[in-house]
């Protein structure tokens, strides 16, 4: 028997073909090979990081943006209804109705973690399906009041949605319950 060297060679009525494999296509998979791997690496370990730089400015899990917002303060108000009875669990306060000036970017809301919560929150104000506002992170017993909008509302009244998120406060930063607070929002 002859070594196969391209094109069809029969043996007993079968019918081989050879493939010859190029330099350049050996090249090109191991570059491929390689390029994969990277990637495989970068997505492992960027999953595998422990967010241990909250609060100090830093953009943690992954570079996701989270991080304690800077103008959170405590909280020194009435404490909110307690809508949940006895049921343990995370405290997320309602809005009635809200008044924000209109043509203006900076205006007050408070936006409360209540005390006791076992989670950071991250607020998110949502106006028409447009978003006008996103926190950082802000710990139990701490609000944001000072609110710098994308961009100024005008003068009507809106159905508004405060997207409420809940993070652990491990280090892990775990994304928790989240809930759609929905209000009636008059810009006078």
């Amino acid at each position: 028997m002859g070594a196969l060297r391209g094109g069809n060679q029969s043996t007993g009525g079968e019918s081989m073909k050879s493939i010859t494999l190029k330099t350049s296509h050996l090249i090109i998979a191991a570059v491929v090979f390689v390029a994969i791997g990277i990637g495989a690496y970068f997505v492992i370990s960027g999953m595998n990081k422990p967010a241990t730089d909250i609060g100090n400015g830093s953009t943690p899990l992954g570079g996701l943006g989270f991080k304690l917002d800077d103008s959170a303060k405590e909280y020194t108000g009435a404490e909110p209804e307690n809508k949940s009875g006895d049921v343990p669990g995370i405290k997320i306060p309602g809005y009635g109705t809200v008044t924000l000036p209109a043509n203006k970017t900076d205006v007050k809301l408070i936006l409360l973690n209540p005390e006791g919560n076992p989670c950071y929150f991250t607020f998110e104000l949502v106006v028409d399906g447009e978003t006008y506002y996103t926190s950082n992170m802000v710990e139990p017993s701490k609000c944001i009041e000072d609110l710098t909008l994308t961009k100024p509302l005008q003068k009507g009244e809106y159905t508004a949605i405060l997207k409420v998120r809940a993070w652990s406060l491990d280090e892990s930063h775990t994304q928790m319950n989240s809930a759609n607070v929905e209000f009636e929002l008059k810009v006078v």
